[in-house]
């Protein structure tokens, strides 16, 4: 998983790269048939591109730590729901949610507004989840299956012509 990532956020570096070196040369050629000193208008140009280019790989980074984050979770929860209906131990699970939860609240913690906005919901399921568990109501296992599939839409689970389960991150 962090392999696929570092070679889309190299990937896009370079292309973004390669982009602003032709921008460069256009600007350049521009630049020479008006006279002007293009040295400081390049270095600026440069300058900008680089923020951008940091910009881009910095927002790529936080988007695939907190996929990474949500596939854990939903991992985490699908091994938790299948113990839970061999053996029913409630408060062993209703533990392991909360510590579920804690590891999302520290991935979600320097999110965008947006990325929060996506958490709250998903952090109002958990505690739904969790009291329920708590409690020990007969609608616990609905509650998994419906945070499962909240945390599903950005994991894909493809099957190998073999029947193996091999999960990626969009």
């Amino acid at each position: 998983m962090d392999n696929t990532q570092r070679n889309t956020n190299s990937a896009m570096i370079t292309i973004v790269g390669i982009i602003a070196v032709a921008a460069l040369i256009i600007a350049w050629a521009a630049f020479n048939r008006s006279g002007e000193d293009l040295i400081p208008t390049v270095a600026q140009e440069v300058e900008e591109v680089g923020d951008e280019i940091e910009e881009t790989a910095e927002e790529a980074a936080d988007e695939a730590e907190l996929l990474a984050a949500r596939a854990e979770a939903r991992a985490e929860l699908l091994a938790l729901e299948a113990r839970l209906e061999v053996e029913e131990n409630y408060e062993e699970a209703a533990a392991e949610v909360e510590e579920i939860q804690d590891d999302l609240d520290r991935a979600y913690e320097n999110a965008s507004a947006e990325a929060r906005q996506e958490y709250r919901e998903l952090e109002a399921e958990l505690s739904d989840l969790e009291q329920g568990l708590r409690d020990g109501t007969g609608d616990v296992l609905e509650l998994f299956a419906g945070i499962a599939l909240l945390l599903e839409d950005d994991v894909r689970v493809d099957s190998d012509t073999d029947g193996e389960i091999n999960g990626s991150v969009d």
